[in-house]
């Protein structure tokens, strides 16, 4: 009779046992389930923040393109101005002008000058991210 308790006491310990070790690998899945939702969440916010970052620089970089591209676009509206200012009437031949050597050697220096600044600011303004 004896024996028949203590199997009955061993069998209910076991039985007792496995349900707290049940109990206890439950509250891991849901534990471990849990992490991997916050996870899911966390990278789902980086890509978010990596795609906006990367939509801003291409807006800021389009940006400064058009700068550099007005920039240009009026220094060579400055060089045109420049030689309209300094044309020449060709003698006995009305409604023709002549544009001396030297003013087109300057219209283009300060052409080149004028682009290279352009340029040198694009490239700061990229460089510096404003």
């Amino acid at each position: 009779m004896l024996k028949k308790i203590i199997a009955v006491v061993l069998i209910a310990l076991a039985a007792g046992t496995w349900g707290y070790l049940d109990y206890l690998n439950k509250q891991e899945l849901k534990a471990s389930e849990e992490m991997r939702a916050a996870m899911a969440q966390a990278r789902a916010q980086a890509l978010a923040r990596a795609k906006a970052a990367a939509e801003a620089r291409a807006k800021f970089e389009a940006m400064i393109m058009a700068d550099l591209t007005t920039c240009k676009a009026t220094a060579e509206q400055a060089k045109e101005d420049f030689l309209t200012k300094n044309q020449k009437p060709v003698k006995r031949k009305p409604g023709l002008f002549t544009i001396p050597p030297a003013v087109m050697d300057e219209a283009a220096k300060t052409l080149e000058t004028s682009n290279a600044a352009c340029q040198s600011t694009y490239d700061a303004r990229l460089h510096s991210g404003s």
